[in-house]
């Protein structure tokens, strides 16, 4: 089995600046947190970006490892494989519901500490 390297491209990409995106916003919360006193909330937008990160190493390992590995198996190897292959695919899931949650967290907390 092989992965479709122009699609695993371009989610990459949109991992990638979804980072990005979220670091920035977590750095102009920061700033604009200043004014309202506020604390540490810009935190939660930039532990979203950290756990994106670690789903792109995990997205990455798996492809790389899992996927190659599918496509020589023989029938004693293939459920194994699909099954661990499917376990890193619900991590990934989860992570990516962390870094959702995390922002918007991050974003509820700044507009209820801006909004008093």
């Amino acid at each position: 089995m092989r992965p479709d390297i122009p699609a695993e491209i371009l989610f990459m990409l949109a991992i990638l600046l979804s980072i990005f995106s979220l670091f920035i916003y977590g750095m102009i919360i920061k700033r604009l947190l200043v004014l309202i006193k506020g604390k540490a909330i810009w935190l939660f937008p930039v532990f979203a970006s950290l756990i994106l990160l670690i789903l792109a190493a995990v997205h990455i390992y798996r492809m790389l490892f899992f996927f190659p590995l599918l496509g020589t198996a023989g029938p004693g190897d293939l459920f194994d494989l699909i099954v661990s292959s499917l376990s890193l695919a619900r991590i990934e899931s989860f992570l990516l519901l962390g870094a959702g949650l995390f922002a918007l967290i991050g974003g509820v907390l700044y507009y209820s500490a801006s909004s008093r």
